[in-house]
């Protein structure tokens, strides 16, 4: 079986789009956004896996100069402009990351291809492994737990209550990340069932929840198939995908060093600096682990800089 890869921009100017992510502009958001892309593409590429952008604005990604400069090139970006129909209140946080019901309703629609939905923000670092290889050749849908990092930030009875406010039933408090979502059709079909059915109840409910996004009313649908009895594996205890934060957090993280092991690597808090190394030329999979690291020493030493210079000046005022 065929097995693709697909990420989501959506573009509306004026919504609180951006998810961990401040810029001083539309374009800016958006030209960060596309060179995540053009990085998660490139480093698929590596590994003989096929990417493509689903958007609602082809022709504006279309005109960005990276796109531009690479549209002849042998990995340029696939981009496909799909139909978006999910009721989103305007104003809301997270605008955007709520059209991704209508990427998965998109992969839904894929006869004879295994389909992996990514975010944006996540890079390819290692070789395809071979769990993932098995649980393609068995149809066996995928999806990335992260109770870990959520229970241990706001806590098992925030999230419980959350979960069985949008699914209508006594949840375990099991939370599912949105940036990772593997299956066949017919999953994504079950999946997409299951959100519909939800999305009422979570619209209903958004102002008292702890999260507002795609993941609330995912991790809702998911619980929901599960107890139905499908078997859904998790892709962070099998190493496919690792969820690491270079900022403070409030959960217990592991180290750097635990997520260089896994094939994708989501780099929330990071998506400036895999913007820049969107345009340097990078041929293996560990050049880009290289490009991280350099990057992020340089951004240590200047908050060692500015810490010292904070410090003497404080000490002066004194």
């Amino acid at each position: 079986m065929d097995t693709r890869f697909f990420g989501l921009l959506h573009l509306s100017d004026g919504e609180k789009s951006a998810m961990n992510l401040s810029t001083k502009t539309f374009s800016e958001q958006v030209s960060i956004y596309i060179n995540n892309a053009i990085v998660l593409s490139k480093t698929l590429a590596l590994q003989g896996k096929k990417f493509t952008l689903l958007t609602n604005n082809k022709k504006l990604v279309d005109s960005y100069p990276l796109v531009q400069q690479r549209k002849n090139s042998p990995d340029a970006l696939d981009i496909l402009e799909i139909p978006f129909m999910t009721s989103v209140p305007s104003g809301i946080k997270f605008y955007s990351a709520h059209f991704k019901f209508d990427a998965l309703r998109y992969l839904a629609s894929l006869s004879n291809c295994y389909s992996v939905f990514c975010d944006l923000d996540v890079v390819c670092i290692n070789k395809f492994p071979q769990c993932l290889q098995h649980l393609v050749e068995a149809g066996i849908p995928i999806s990335y737990d992260i109770s870990d990092q959520v229970i241990p930030a706001y806590g098992h009875d925030v999230i419980i209550r959350d979960l069985t406010t949008i699914g209508k039933i006594k949840s375990e408090g099991r939370w599912s990340g949105g940036e990772f979502l593997a299956g066949t059709a017919a999953f994504f079909h079950s999946l997409v069932m299951e959100i519909d059915r939800l999305y009422g109840n979570y619209i209903t409910n958004v102002e008292t929840l702890h999260h507002v996004g795609d993941e609330a009313v995912t991790s809702a649908a998911i619980e929901s198939l599960r107890r139905s009895g499908l078997y859904i594996a998790d892709a962070g205890t099998l190493g496919i995908i690792g969820r690491y934060w270079s900022i403070r957090v409030l959960h217990p993280q592991k180290s750097f060093a635990y997520y260089k092991s896994c094939f994708l690597l989501h780099l929330p808090s990071d998506k400036k600096l895999i913007s820049d190394i969107a345009e340097q030329d990078f041929d293996q999979l560990t050049s880009f682990l290289g490009l991280y690291r350099k990057k992020m020493r340089a951004i240590s030493m200047m908050n060692l800089r500015r810490l010292a210079l904070a410090v003497a000046q404080s000490l002066k005022l004194r």
